[in-house]
């Protein structure tokens, strides 16, 4: 079963200007004036809504999907920057490493949990069946933690490709998941970054999937 992470604070960005890079340093919770939580629902994704700094800051808990779809059983799951084909697709995890702050849409986000950091995963996945439209919800979008909990991802962007001229998907816009549409694509890759509120546990070790895909192992060191 797969949940959504959604452990993280909103920070109007015109109070804090951050770009996105690796910090070690503990989260220190702002004190501008206005400040915003993502509440916990049963299927509604986050919403951007400033908060008073005076409102209390729940921890939001996650939110299950839907349990009709499974995770595929992998007996060995294929490291960091190697294929992982099945009969739906191909998969490469490219690029994965941790973010203290995000920022989309005028805001800034930082992971609730002490010491948090996102994890920032980019990829990019071939549909191997010909002719057949791929089209995938970004809740088949997960990775896999250490207690075995599946999560969709909190932000997310996406470039199709139209022919096979190599993309960055590193260089991607992240959007937050409300404003996610379905991933719809044939034959050309589909270039995908992917980030996830994580405690920000080092060494730490993640199972990503993709839909019906075999599992890729993300290692943190």
């Amino acid at each position: 079963m797969k949940h959504r992470n959604s452990r993280f604070l909103v920070i109007p960005a015109l109070m804090l200007f951050v770009s996105l890079a690796c910090s070690s340093s503990p989260f220190v919770e702002p004190t501008t004036t206005l400040t915003s939580t993502i509440p916990p629902t049963n299927t509604a994704p986050p919403t951007n809504t400033a908060l008073p700094t005076n409102t209390a800051t729940p921890r939001p808990t996650a939110t299950t999907r839907p349990t009709a779809t499974k995770i595929p059983p992998t007996a060995t799951a294929v490291p960091l920057g190697a294929p992982a084909i099945n009969d739906d697709y191909e998969v490469t995890v490219l690029y994965a490493r941790y973010f203290s702050k995000i920022s989309s849409g005028g805001y800034t986000y930082t992971p609730t949990f002490y010491l948090g950091q996102f994890l920032d995963v980019s990829m990019v996945i071939k549909n191997v069946k010909p002719g057949k439209l791929a089209n995938v919800s970004w809740e088949n979008v997960y990775i896999i933690d250490k207690k075995k909990n599946a999560w969709y991802p909190n932000f997310g962007g996406s470039f199709a490709s139209t022919n096979n001229n190599k993309f960055d998907p590193t260089t991607l816009f992240l959007f937050p998941y409300d404003q996610l549409e379905n991933l719809v694509f044939e034959e050309y890759p589909l270039y995908l970054r992917a980030v996830w509120a994580t405690d920000g546990e080092r060494p730490a070790t993640f199972l990503f999937g993709f839909d019906t895909s075999n599992l890729v192992e993300i290692i943190i060191p």
